[in-house]
């Protein structure tokens, strides 16, 4: 059975931390513990999977970007700001439309105090980043209205199976991010496509949540691929291609490969809990060995605190796996506009809470350490004075 005592308790979520140190132990923690301890003990490669879906153009859905035109762009942005330091295709980092800056800045900070190496791939982008970056699909994905909405989801499995097997050979671990606009609306129809209760759990980079407007966009998409119909059978690949988005099937692939070789960390929230879900399903469709002790889900103290989501209920619905979050703390910085994460606004994305998470073991930083390290790539991107 796995160990709640760390799941929410009435209408207050408290974790223990390990060792000490900014981590939080969210979901099984002594399985957490144990995946820690042997992070503790390797430099991991960080691999971004970016993509763009058009599920983002959906109004009221996404905050990954101010406007529709920029969130066609961040997935790109994001990428450029890992290898350059900063976005080459826009001015500062994509953007809430609630004025925070997006978490790549988090990530950026993160991956330079532990000394991460970069790999990126680009699963189906509308534009094109001016940076290294492995593209191994020539489309992106279609709105999940359209009930087709990743028909090569299958060729994208295949295609993360064969990455994540040569990748595993490349380091003593894995840290699996994303960037994926409108991400948490095909988390949620991937969720419950399989068959999960995700309504009104997953998170969202706006604060007050768009359930209502998301729920009847997914209850629409899967009546349109026919989801909905109990007596039809879907499988895994079947769901993704249906309701989903390109970097599942993809990054599912490349965990599933890289699993019984090196342990590995999804960095994300909502979306990596819909990816964990897939994972679940294709192993035992396939017969790929799936081991619940050398994964887990790393996102941060936001998204794990969401009082509009639950991310802990999510998991456990799937598997017995930790998940851990950064406890950053932008209450006391010196920006204003990160002092809106304490709004509730982005939280989570480009493998913030990871990249946090990994710093943190690997260099014992505190949060007050992690923080400076953040405003110090918030300056470098914006010259920006106290706010």
């Amino acid at each position: 059975m796995p160990d709640t005592s760390c799941l929410m308790t009435g209408a207050t979520r408290t974790y223990p931390r390990y060792d000490h140190l900014p981590i939080l132990l969210v979901y099984s923690p002594e399985r957490g513990r144990r995946l820690l301890a042997r992070l503790r003990d390797t430099r991991p490669l960080f691999v971004c999977t970016v993509a763009h879906t058009e599920t983002a153009e959906i109004d009221g859905i996404s905050g990954a970007g101010a406007t529709a035109a920029l969130r066609r762009l961040t997935a790109a942005a994001d990428v450029e700001a890992l290898f350059h330091g900063r976005p080459l295709c826009m001015d500062g980092v994509p953007s809430n439309p609630g004025g925070a800056p997006g978490p790549v800045i988090i990530t950026l900070a993160g991956l330079r105090m532990a000394g991460l190496d970069v790999v990126a791939f680009d699963a189906g982008l509308r534009v094109q980043p001016d940076a290294p970056i492995t593209r191994v699909a020539d489309r992106w994905g279609d709105s999940i209205a359209t009930g087709r909405a990743v028909p090569h989801a299958a060729d994208l499995f295949a295609r993360g199976l064969d990455h994540g097997a040569r990748l595993a050979g490349l380091s003593g671990a894995l840290v699996l991010a994303e960037s994926v606009p409108g991400g948490t609306t095909t988390a949620l129809s991937l969720l419950c496509g399989l068959g999960y209760d995700a309504w009104d759990k997953v998170s969202s980079s706006m604060p007050g949540n768009a359930h209502a407007q998301k729920s009847a966009v997914v209850r629409s998409a899967l009546a349109a691929a026919g989801l909905d119909d109990a007596a039809r059978q879907f499988s895994g690949l079947g769901v993704a291609a249906a309701v989903g988005d390109p970097m599942q099937p993809f990054v599912a692939g490349l965990a599933l490969a890289a699993l019984p070789r090196v342990p590995v960390l999804l960095a994300g929230g909502s979306q990596m809990a819909a990816v964990l879900a897939l994972m679940v399903r294709l192993a035992t469709e396939h017969g790929l060995p799936f081991d619940p002790e050398a994964i887990g889900i790393a996102t941060t103290r936001w998204v794990a605190n969401d009082p509009t989501a639950d991310l802990a209920g999510l998991v456990a619905q799937v598997a017995d796996v930790p998940v851990f979050a950064s406890d950053l703390d932008f209450g006391r910085s010196q920006y204003r506009s990160l002092r809106r994460y304490e709004d509730f606004l982005v939280k989570e994305g480009v493998g913030a809470g990871a990249a946090a998470i990994t710093a943190a073991l690997l260099t014992a930083a505190g949060q007050d350490t992690l923080l400076t390290a953040i405003e110090a790539v918030y300056r470098e991107i914006y010259g920006a004075a106290v706010e």
